[in-house]
């Protein structure tokens, strides 16, 4: 077989009339027309020569024999099934997609380590299924639309792009830049989104989980069983509130700013320190950062949940507690001549005394019988003497008259972790939650005289010489909370000296501190858990009552958090890529011409220049190629003889030549 072109014999070469025909050798060249095909029922003796091919070979399964498009054939069945199972694939993000959205607000478990791992592995998945599904429709649907009759440059535009960049390239090289060209562009960006937002979708982050849960607290009527009901009672008592109340007031330095004591008891601002700050119920206390909260006792109200430990850790807690406190004024504090220990008899165990009443002012400073003892109402009226250093052997006292309130508060508190603060205060109704007028003839008599005189002599108990010993600690410590251990040993302090508002707010502190340690010991210094246990008996704890209240507990716990755009993003795409998937899967199998756009094998369809077997026109691309996997073929010349040349796809027989930069083809 050799090539000539038609109207051989012409002496110059036309350019524009050239058409080629193919010739057998020594045969009167013909134009090329396919031999008609052999009947299914046909005899294969009387089938084309060419369906040898080569002459000394059979082309192995070759379809000699005319057969129907698209046959339901087993491979066709198989193929099919496979196509469903691609076309299916996508449902997988989509799956994921909405397995991530139900982790929003959830904390992180070990199953759901393997789905994290999935949307590592999605970026790399993700394209290329979106390659391989994407470019399955655009060519099915080219097919699909080419079998109904459409144009070139549409077909071209939705087979040939296999890509993103592909699809640009048939934008511009087309020249046309059209609807679906765009379209296409458009939906191949999608890849990379949809493949990304798996990454971005779902991460982890701290986040507080808001529960409820009862709490206990030491509650405000437990005031009712301090030690301090008599000097039987505070014999009995002293082991316990002694050590409490010095451990306090010794530890106070570090923890001046703290926000609990030293036990990790919540402590309460003076409720008198923040009064004014609004008009509101609810008084904010200052940011503890910033200001110096002036507390009413160096010993908190202890909270707990009855779990062993305060709160959990990583936690925020909001509860309310209520608690009563005393609050004391003073309208001065002086220095008078002469000692007030002169006038007293040999049991004086301290250099400091307080005693319920007002001095009178025309009576001595050293007489006690001018006191009124009487206090009907609050503020209760008393006043304090203290020791003053002498001054050229002469003696003087610090003399304050004072008066105490006693107040019933609610505090608002606000736990992070273990530390807890309070951030709000307001005053409540005093003769409420089992609280009595009947009680408090007794709080205001015998209670708090007992207290006054137990309070001054605390730490020298049994001391002979009182001027020989020196200022007690409460003294120095009024003096001076920062410097007060170990200094002015035998020797006074001058509270004198002291500004009446600085006297009265140090005294509100000791006042408190001190009545806080003289009941529910065990409970103040940290074994609230331990002295509220069913198992532990004792005077000590018998009769303490706990308060109960609601805590809204904000746990700080590592939850995920869904990007919800990006979760739309991946949403999408998966969408898009299923939708494209199916279709393409129901335009394949709605076309019934075979798939042959775009496969090298389909330039060997009825050409004059590629000799191959009749038949095969039903052969879709690829199993053309597998046919005629070993034919030889080049892109060449196949009018190397003629002044003009012709470019085709040939079989690499020897009759075509190389291409030639300077040589003219039609």
């Amino acid at each position: 077989m050799s090539y000539v072109p038609v109207g051989a014999g012409r002496t110059s070469p036309d350019v524009e009339n050239i058409e080629l025909t193919a010739k057998n050798d020594g045969q009167t060249a013909y134009g090329y027309a396919p031999p008609q095909g052999l009947l299914p029922d046909g005899d294969i003796r009387y089938s084309d020569s060419k369906a040898n091919f080569p002459p000394s070979k059979v082309v192995d399964n070759w379809p000699i024999k005319s057969r129907q498009v698209a046959a339901l054939t087993p491979l066709r069945g198989t193929i099919l099934a496979f196509d469903i199972i691609l076309a299916s694939s996508p449902l997988l993000f989509i799956v994921l997609a909405l397995r991530v959205a139900r982790l929003d607000g959830k904390a992180p478990r070990a199953d759901n380590d393997k789905l994290q791992e999935m949307l590592l592995y999605t970026p790399t998945i993700f394209p290329l299924l979106f390659a391989a599904l994407m470019g399955r429709f655009f060519r099915h649907f080219g097919i699909w639309l080419a079998e109904r009759g459409t144009t070139l440059g549409r077909l071209e535009q939705l087979v040939g792009c296999q890509s993103v960049f592909l699809a640009i390239e048939r934008q511009i090289c087309l020249r046309n830049f059209s609807t679906i060209g765009v379209c296409s562009i458009l939906i191949w960006l999608l890849s990379p989104f949809g493949g990304q937002s798996a990454l971005r979708v779902l991460r982890q982050e701290e986040r507080y989980l808001n529960t409820t849960q009862a709490l206990h607290y030491l509650g405000p009527l437990d005031v009712q069983q301090t030690t301090m009901g008599g000097a039987s009672m505070v014999n009995s008592g002293r082991s316990t509130f002694t050590p409490l109340f010095l451990a306090a007031l010794l530890s106070s330095g570090g923890f001046q700013t703290n926000s609990a004591d030293l036990w990790g008891n919540v402590k309460l601002p003076s409720y008198r320190a923040i009064e004014n700050s609004t008009s509101n119920d609810w008084k904010p206390v200052p940011d503890y950062n910033q200001t110096n909260v002036r507390w009413s006792s160096l010993i908190g109200i202890p909270v707990s949940a009855f779990n062993g430990e305060p709160f959990t850790t990583y936690s925020m807690n909001h509860f309310k507690i209520r608690a009563r406190q005393f609050d004391i004024s003073c309208s001065n504090n002086s220095r008078v001549a002469g000692d007030w220990t002169d006038s007293v008899n040999t049991t004086v165990r301290s250099t400091w005394m307080m005693e319920t009443g007002t001095q009178q002012p025309s009576c001595s400073n050293n007489s006690t019988g001018c006191l009124i003892k009487a206090c009907p109402s609050y503020p209760c009226p008393f006043i304090s003497k203290s020791s003053a250093i002498e001054v050229n052997g002469e003696e003087f006292t610090s003399v304050a008259n004072c008066e105490y309130f006693y107040d019933y508060i609610e505090a608002s508190i606000e736990c992070i972790a273990s530390t807890c603060k309070a951030t709000a205060l307001r005053k409540l109704d005093m003769y409420t939650d089992g609280y009595t007028k009947e009680w408090e003839p007794y709080l205001l008599g015998t209670i708090m005289a007992t207290l006054m005189n137990t309070m001054t002599s605390v730490d020298t108990i049994g001391v002979s010489s009182v001027t020989a010993r020196g200022a007690t600690v409460m003294e120095k410590w009024m003096y001076d909370p920062t410097d007060f251990i170990g200094s002015r040993m035998y020797g006074n302090v001058n509270l004198y000296e002291l500004p009446v508002e600085t006297f009265a707010e140090r005294l509100t502190i000791l006042w408190n501190s001190f009545f806080q340690s003289t009941y529910a010991a065990r409970a103040l210094a940290g074994n609230l858990d331990k002295a509220t246990s069913t198992n532990m008996t004792g005077e000590d704890n018998s009769a303490i009552v706990f308060n109960t209240t609601e805590s809204l507990t904000s746990q700080r716990r590592d939850v995920y958090r869904v990007n919800w755009k990006w979760f739309g993003v991946l949403l999408s795409c998966s969408l898009v890529l299923l939708s494209a998937a199916c279709a393409g899967l129901v335009l394949k199998y709605l076309s019934i011409a075979p798939d042959i756009i775009g496969y090298a094998s389909s330039l060997t369809m009825l050409s004059p220049y590629v000799p191959t077997p009749t038949g095969g026109t039903t052969l879709h691309g690829l199993e053309r190629t597998a046919l005629l996997h070993d034919l030889p073929v080049r892109l060449g010349d196949v009018c190397p003889n003629e002044p003009v040349g012709a470019i085709a796809l040939a079989a690499n027989d020897g009759r075509v030549v190389g291409l030639d930069r300077r040589r003219w083809y039609i």
